[in-house]
């Protein structure tokens, strides 16, 4: 016999310090007034904590539980569980029963005791996004006007990859100082993540977006003024600034804005590739078809920028409670349970960006030199189809559990080495793209996946930390090898140059195969 629920949502959050202010209504056990169902934070707190609730009887568990799965389905959280009974035995009540149930928790697979569950992307991310309900009242069109800043922010770190041909023909510098002034972005965006990843926790989001538009827009300028090589790397490092301070804090500002979470984390996922795809398309075409090819894109970015700065003042603060500023390196850390695992996303991780890396430093100059299209818009239309191949891929596939999304997408990435490569040998565009998109759905599924493992098996008191940890494995992949690529390709050719990128990056993937495929429990 079904449950009936009395369980109803609460657009106003209300004090949990002061429950009175709560109906009965968004309560798990409304009896009790236990265990209030006001956000997904407080839905999966309220399932770890069931078997803790005592002195109720079994058809206030019964009721519960309809709440809670009513509760769950409203928040887009899974939850697995199909009766109560399966959430736990109560400590007090039966000891060895729940000491069993535990030891059965952590060790299901006899020697593979630290096999952890697969389950949806979407739930692995939506975990990791902050819930921080205060209160405020936030304007529909408030989450929107976040998601315009979050892709406008991230546009801007594409916008030169189609114009370092122009920049190499007007101060002569070899492909391989490209991919340094490249690399010089993807650390500028680490040291952001990692330094400052918590800073809007403690100032608040809107400062802390109102610098990542200062940093993009300082970069811009840096760009129309640059009068010789040093001022790209300059403007890199800016960029590169805006981009790791946006990325958590716009984020975070979306899961606090949005009534479902999940779509706050498919929104933020559409934001931040659309963006980077954007960037190199418009760049492309303004380079080809209009003036001064290095100069009016970024007078344009500037006027984009400014609309995004007058959509933030639009946008209320959602952190009530602010702490002075502290700058600190949390540190990294590796998850105990699923270590092989981890390092196996980890893997699969550097070696998508690797190839991100890869297109978006030298694409333009593999198109000229070898394939010899020397079309900017078709530079910047190849890198483009490559990021939203990539976006694409992560909407369609978020639904899908991580482990099959990370192993069929380092299978495809596979199949995009090989026609990259083919497509390279022969002087074929039709191979080469093909690849791109190929590798971009690679990318793609592989990033998901794997973004999704780490999170889910990072223990809620280190996720900081883990994410650090898979983040320096993807920005170390997006700057070590396109280095050695563009130098490489200098002495031996770009076609020798990416063949053994490929075979190295190849290798990477199949160690990656191998130790996802061993962490999946047996059946």
């Amino acid at each position: 016999m079904t449950t009936e629920t009395t369980w109803q949502p609460h657009d106003k959050h209300g004090r949990l310090t002061r429950q009175s202010d709560l109906p009965d209504t968004v309560f798990a056990f409304p009896g009790q007034r236990r265990e209030p169902l006001t956000d997904a934070n407080h839905v999966r707190g309220a399932v770890a904590r069931f078997d803790q609730v005592i002195g109720v009887s079994d058809a206030d568990r019964a009721l519960a539980f309809a709440n809670i799965q009513q509760a769950a389905r409203y928040y887009a959280l899974n939850l697995p569980e199909t009766d109560w009974h399966r959430l736990g035995v109560h400590p007090r009540q039966n000891g060895k029963a729940a000491a069993a149930k535990a030891a059965a928790t952590v060790a299901p697979e006899g020697p593979r005791s630290l096999a952890v569950r697969d389950r949806p992307c979407i739930d692995c991310l939506e975990e990791a996004a902050p819930s921080r309900k205060t209160g405020v009242t936030v304007r529909p069109g408030a989450f929107w006007l976040v998601a315009y800043l979050f892709g406008v922010v991230m546009l801007g770190q594409t916008i030169p990859t189609p114009l370092y041909v122009l920049y190499q023909a007007r101060w002569h510098f070899s492909s391989g100082i490209v991919t340094l002034v490249f690399a010089a972005n993807a650390a500028a965006v680490l040291a952001a993540l990692l330094l400052a990843g918590r800073v809007s926790d403690q100032v608040g989001r809107r400062p802390v977006l109102a610098a990542s538009l200062g940093f993009g827009a300082l970069g811009t300028v840096v760009f129309i003024l640059a009068p010789n090589l040093g001022w790209l790397f300059a403007g890199r490092v800016l960029f590169g600034l805006a981009a790791g301070l946006v990325t958590g804090t716009a984020t975070a500002t979306l899961a606090e804005s949005a009534r479902n979470a999940r779509r706050s984390s498919q929104v933020a996922t559409a934001a931040q590739t659309g963006g980077l795809a954007l960037g190199p398309l418009i760049a492309g075409l303004f380079a080809e078809y209009g003036p001064h090819p290095t100069v009016l894109v970024f007078e344009v970015y500037l006027g984009i920028l400014a609309l995004a700065a007058a959509a933030l003042l639009l946008c209320p603060e959602t952190v009530a409670d602010r702490t002075p500023l502290s700058l600190r390196f949390q540190g990294l850390a590796i998850p105990k349970a699923g270590r092989p695992e981890f390092l196996a996303a980890s893997l699969a991780g550097f070696a998508a960006f690797a190839l991100l890396g890869l297109f978006t430093a030298l694409a333009p100059s593999f198109l000229g030199q070898v394939l010899h299209e020397r079309n900017h818009a078709v530079d910047g239309a190849v890198v483009f189809a490559l990021y939203a191949s990539a976006t694409v891929t992560q909407v369609l596939l978020a639904r899908f559990n991580s482990r099959p999304i990370v192993l069929s997408g380092l299978a495809t990435f596979l199949v995009s080495l090989a026609l990259i490569v083919a497509g390279l040998s022969a002087a074929s565009m039709v191979l080469f793209v093909a690849g791109t998109v190929v590798g971009g759905v690679g990318v793609g599924a592989v990033f998901l996946g794997s973004l999704s493992t780490a999170n889910r098996l990072a223990p809620p008191a280190q996720r900081g930390r883990v994410l650090s940890t898979f983040f320096v494995f993807c920005y170390i992949g997006l700057a070590i090898p396109v280095i050695g690529v563009g130098f490489a390709s200098a002495d031996v050719g770009d076609f020798r140059a990416v063949l053994v990128c490929a075979i190295v990056l190849a290798a990477v993937s199949v160690m990656s195969m191998a130790g996802i495929r061993r962490a999946a429990p047996t059946r």
